[in-house]
This record gives structure tokens, C-alpha cells and sequence, in this order.
């Protein structure tokens, strides 16, 4: 279920916050929900596209000390068997040298890609949107919001999947 989930994580994740954003909709035409304040929306494209950018920033860590890790393996001298040789190498290195290591860093990419693009959109239309459209500050908030929750919980799994490599390593 994960790897359908992974082969398809921007356009499930973008689905998700439509649908959370035809709810809203929905809910707003029925005065069920009542749009905030022009201040209090403004003020929350800021944060979300602020915690767009420092999410980034830490995905984008993980994702270069991915890399590194990768650059500082050291070659293994073959043994004369192959069990000799995947005795003496370390679970993680095999991680390293895995088609699963390439997709973990394909999918940390598309993570700052979209995060960037919530941020980078945040100020656009912050910038660019005259005050009496209120309602599409509002959906980016819920956009913004939910997407970015859903990149960071699957930075998690990533993260996660990472981490049980490292501990059979140990064991």
C-alpha cells in the first residue's frame, strides 16, 4: 500500500488537499464556516509559507547527509565467497547501494520541490492578490497546510525506513 502510495505522493497528496478544499467549500457556501479576517489570512500565508521554506530546509538537510553518507562509502574487497563479502558489509552500505536508496532520495527531492513551490506561491499571491478575493487566501491556507502535512509525514516514513535500516545494521 506505501509503495502505491510513494509511486503517486504529489498527485495523492494534491488530490487529498482538493478534496479537503471542496469540504471547506461546501462548508463556507452553507455559512457552516465563516472566512477569517483579512488580517488573521494574511498573516497565515506568511506562517505557512514560512514553515514551507524551514521544512524544506530540514528535508534538504536529511537529503544531503543521504548523500554524503553515499560519497564516504568505502569500497569492499571481494572475498572468495559472496557470503564472505555480505558478511563484512554493513546493512546500511547495502541501503546505500540499493535501488531503494535512489528512490528515498527521489522522493525527499519532490518533498523540497513542492515545499518550495507552497512557499514561493504563499508570497506570489500574498504579493499579487488584491484584498477583495479573501476566499483563495483562504484555500491556500487549507492547500498550503495540508500539503505540507502530508510532505512532512512522508518525509517521516522515509525517514523511518531509514532508521530500521540502521538498526538491523546494529543488530
Amino acid at each position: 500500500m506505501l509503495d502505491k502510495y510513494f509511486n503517486y505522493a504529489i498527485s495523492v497528496d494534491i488530490l487529498f488537499s482538493l478534496v479537503l478544499c471542496s469540504i471547506c467549500y461546501i462548508l463556507i457556501s452553507h455559512n457552516i464556516i465563516i472566512l477569517p479576517q483579512k488580517d488573521i489570512l494574511y498573516s497565515t500565508v506568511s506562517d505557512i509559507a514560512n514553515i514551507g521554506f524551514t521544512s524544506a530546509g530540514f528535508v534538504l538537510t536529511f537529503l544531503t547527509l543521504l548523500v554524503s553518507f553515499k560519497s564516504s562509502l568505502k569500497p569492499y574487497k571481494k572475498k572468495s565467497t559472496l557470503e564472505e563479502t555480505y558478511a563484512e558489509v554493513p546493512i546500511f552500505d547495502l541501503f546505500l547501494n540499493s535501488p531503494l536508496y535512489s528512490e528515498t532520495i527521489r522522493q525527499l527531492k519532490n518533498c523540497v520541490k513542492v515545499l518550495i513551490i507552497i512557499s514561493i506561491s504563499g508570497y506570489v499571491i500574498k504579493i499579487c492578490l488584491g484584498s477583495e478575493n479573501l476566499k483563495i487566501l483562504f484555500f491556500y491556507n487549507i492547500l498550503g497546510v495540508s500539503m505540507i502535512s502530508l510532505i512532512l509525514w512522508r518525509s517521516l516514513l522515509v525517514l523511518s525506513g531509514v532508521l530500521k535500516v540502521q538498526n538491523k545494521r546494529q543488530n
